[in-house]
């Protein structure tokens, strides 16, 4: 859906807000339009009419989507990060999303993934969010876990990717990158609908994980739980 500025400023005069569909795209004269007006864009489940550009008036229609997770969402956070827990205390309003309740400090991330992954081991989370100083150690924890799907929240379109491509249930996020409307948006539209990674995923992620050890066919490999392998020979 792609959304022109004629049609930015007759939802904007219509609504009083500008509120988008989260798949909505804009043109570049639209997105000038927005930075002219210094506009606040929010996103929601939501349609555009497309009838607008005949009666010259402007609507959002509910969009068909999932149902919302009945199990919570979890949230961690590492540090001080009043922005991210203003958009979290936000999201928290409309969705199933808690704190995780550990590590009052937010000093280790490593502790923060493995309460997440046994909670929706358990069955007692759909997934979490991690706000951290730096993903990239968030993401290779997580992505470690069999239970744990993480995709790093950079935009609403990384997020959107991450949900439909690998049904991602973790969404990390780096401190001090993002406005809190584009917080709030990234992690509402996260935690908002039920997904479950396909059986071909699952075959997917099950051949990516698996080890490729050099020892032929002689050999079985072990690998620990800190995913180095030991190779030993079949007797």
């Amino acid at each position: 859906m792609i959304l022109t500025a004629r049609q930015l400023e007759l939802l904007h005069k219509a609504n009083g807000r500008l509120v988008l569909p989260y798949r909505a795209r804009l043109t570049p004269l639209a997105q000038d339009w927005i930075r002219q007006k210094k506009l606040s864009v929010g996103f929601s489940d939501a349609e555009y009419d497309a009838t607008v550009r005949k009666s010259g008036d402007a609507s959002l229609t509910p969009a068909k989507v999932a149902p919302v997770s009945t199990m919570p969402y979890l949230w961690w956070c590492q540090g001080p990060c009043g922005t991210s827990k203003a958009a979290l205390t936000a999201v928290a309003k409309e969705t199933p999303l808690a704190a995780m309740g550990i590590l009052s400090d937010g000093s280790k991330a490593a502790a923060a993934v493995k309460h997440l992954a046994h909670a929706v081991k358990e069955q007692a989370a759909a997934g979490g969010v991690l706000i951290v100083e730096h993903a990239s150690s968030a993401m290779v924890l997580a992505n470690r876990n069999p239970s744990l799907r993480a995709v790093l929240g950079t935009s609403l379109a990384a997020v959107e990717d991450g949900m439909t491509s690998v049904a991602a249930n973790v969404l990390v996020i780096e401190k001090n990158k993002h406005t809190l409307v584009q917080l709030r948006n990234m992690i509402g539209r996260f935690c908002r609908t039920t997904r479950a990674p396909s059986e071909a995923l699952q075959r997917e992620l099950q051949e990516a994980a698996a080890c490729d050890c050099p020892g032929g066919g002689s050999h079985k490999c072990e690998c620990d739980s800190s995913g180095q392998s030991s190779v030993s020979s079949r007797q």
